[in-house]
C-alpha cells in the first residue's frame, strides 16, 4: 500500500482558471463522444439499422450487450495497457479504433444481404473493443482536473449537457427520417457519428494530463489493491448485480415495440428520446439531490424505482388506451432515475479509487459492471432466439407476450437485489479501508 503516493493530488496543484478551462474541453470532449455512446446504448437507430437491414430481434438485442462483453475481457488489460503507454496514448487510439467502426457500420450495406447484417454486428464489436480502453483513461484525467467538491455538480452538468444535446438531435433526426427511413440516410448519420469520435480527442488533447503519475506497471499488484480495497470490492458487486436486472430494460422495450406491438419507425424513435429526456431531467437535478440527500438515499430510490419500471412494462400491455404515453411515461422515469445511480456510480469510484491506482479502481469496477449488462443481455438474446418462453400466454383475462415475461422476470430479480444495498459504501456508516467522499 505504501507504493502508491499520498502527495497533493495534480488537481489540487492547478490554479482555479486551469480546472476551469480543463472542465469545459472535458465537457466538450462528451459532447462529441457522446454520440457513438448513446446511439448504440440507448438510442433505437442501431436497432432499427440491423432490422431494415433484415436482421431478427436476436441479432438487434446482442448488438447491444458488445459493449459489456468486450468490457469484461478487456477492461483490466486496458488498465495495464493505459499505465504503460499513458493516458493520452490510450484515448487517441481508443478515438480512432472507435470511429473505424462506425465508419464499417456505414459501409456494410455495400456488401449486399446477408453480408451486411453482420459487418454492421462487426463494426459494433470493433467500436465496443475501443471502449474499454476509453474508460479507464475517463477517470484518471478528470481525477487531473477535479477536486472532491466539485466531482458531483461536474458530472450532473456534464452528463446533463451531453444527454440534452444528443436527445435534441435524435428528436430532429426521427422527425427528418420520419417512418421509414431510407437506408442512405441511417448511413450518413452512423458515419458522421463515428467521425464526431475525433472530435472528442481533440478536446481531450487540450486538458492538463499528469502523465507522469502512472498507476503500478504491475497488473497484477495493481489489481490486488483493488481487490483489497473492500468498499470498492462491495460497491463493485452491488453494481454488478444492480445492472444484470436492469440493463436489458430498454433495449427489450424498444425491440418489444417494433417486433411484438409493430409500432413504427418514428414511434420507437420517440420512446428512445423519452428514455433520454428522463436523463436529461436527472442529470439537471442531481447535484441538487446528492447536495440534499447523498447517495445513501439516491441510490436505494433509484434502485426501487428499477423494480416498478420493470412490473410497469408488464402490466400494463397494448390493450390499454394511451399505451404509448404510459411506456413513455415509465422510459422517463427510468432514464431519470438511471441519471441519479451513473452519477452516483462515478462519485464512488473517484471515492474508492486509491491514489496512485485510478485507472485499476476503474477497470475493476467498470468489469463488475460489465459481467451483469453482458450477462443480462446475453441471457435475453438467447432466451429470445431460442424461444423458450411462451409466445402468449393468459392471467387476469389479459393475454401476455414472452417480452412482459422477461419484463416480469428482470423487475423480480431488482426487488430481491434490494438485499444487496448493504453493500453501498455510503450506507455503511464506518469503512476502515479508503474511501474519500466529497
Amino acid at each position: 500500500m505504501n507504493s502508491f503516493s499520498h502527495a497533493a493530488p495534480f488537481a489540487a496543484r492547478l490554479g482555479e482558471y486551469e480546472r476551469r478551462r480543463g472542465r469545459f474541453y472535458a465537457y466538450a470532449s462528451t459532447w462529441f463522444g457522446c454520440f457513438s455512446e448513446v446511439m448504440l446504448d440507448s438510442s433505437a437507430i442501431i436497432i432499427l439499422y440491423i432490422t431494415m437491414l433484415g436482421g431478427s430481434a436476436t441479432m438487434s438485442m446482442l448488438s447491444t450487450a458488445l459493449t459489456a462483453l468486450a468490457a469484461i475481457f478487456l477492461t483490466i488489460p486496458s488498465a495495464g495497457i493505459a499505465d504503460r503507454i499513458g493516458l493520452r496514448r490510450a484515448y487517441t487510439l481508443s478515438c480512432h479504433i472507435g470511429c473505424a467502426g462506425y465508419l464499417l457500420m456505414a459501409a456494410a450495406p455495400i456488401a449486399g444481404a446477408p453480408a451486411d447484417r453482420y459487418l454492421v454486428l462487426t463494426g459494433c464489436l470493433v467500436y465496443c473493443l475501443s471502449r474499454p480502453l476509453f474508460g479507464v483513461t475517463w477517470y484518471a484525467v478528470l481525477d487531473n482536473i477535479l477536486l472532491p467538491a466539485e466531482r458531483g455538480g461536474f458530472f450532473g452538468t456534464m452528463r446533463f449537457s451531453y444527454l440534452s444535446l444528443t436527445a435534441a438531435s435524435f428528436f430532429i433526426l426521427s422527425m427528418a427520417l420520419g417512418k421509414n427511413p431510407p437506408a442512405w440516410a441511417m448511413q450518413l448519420v452512423i458515419a458522421i457519428t463515428g467521425l464526431m469520435l475525433l472530435g472528442r480527442k481533440y478536446c481531450l488533447d487540450r486538458l492538463p494530463v499528469n502523465d507522469k503519475e502512472r498507476g503500478a506497471l504491475d497488473i497484477k499488484k495493481s489489481l490486488a489493491v483493488s481487490i483489497r480495497n473492500g468498499p470498492l470490492t462491495g460497491w463493485a458487486i452491488y453494481s454488478c448485480c444492480l445492472t444484470l436486472a436492469f440493463s436489458s430494460l430498454v433495449p427489450l422495450t424498444l425491440i418489444y415495440l417494433k417486433n411484438e406491438i409493430r409500432a413504427n419507425a418514428e414511434v420507437v424513435q420517440w420512446i428512445s428520446v423519452a428514455y433520454m429526456g428522463g436523463m436529461i431531467c436527472g442529470y439537471l437535478l442531481t447535484a441538487r439531490l446528492l447536495r440534499r440527500f447523498g447517495v445513501r438515499v439516491i441510490q436505494p430510490a433509484g434502485h426501487v424505482f428499477y423494480a416498478l419500471g420493470g412490473f410497469g412494462l408488464f402490466f400494463f400491455g397494448p390493450w390499454m388506451a394511451g399505451f404509448y404515453i404510459i411506456i413513455g411515461v415509465i422510459s422517463f422515469l427510468l432514464g431519470f432515475w438511471a441519471a441519479n445511480c451513473m452519477c452516483c456510480y462515478s462519485i464512488e469510484l473517484m471515492a474508492l479509487a486509491r491514489p496512485g491506482n485510478k485507472t485499476m479502481s476503474s477497470a475493476y469496477l467498470a468489469t463488475f459492471s460489465s459481467i451483469g449488462t453482458a450477462s443480462s443481455r446475453f441471457a435475453t438474446s438467447l432466451i429470445l432466439g431460442a424461444g423458450v418462453l411462451a409466445p402468449h400466454w393468459g392471467k387476469w383475462g389479459l393475454t401476455f407476450s414472452s417480452y412482459q415475461t422477461l419484463f416480469l422476470f428482470f423487475a423480480a430479480l431488482q426487488t430481491f437485489f434490494l438485499l444487496m444495498l448493504f453493500l453501498v459504501p455510503s450506507i455503511v456508516p464506518k469503512h476502515e479501508d479508503y474511501y474519500e467522499p466529497a
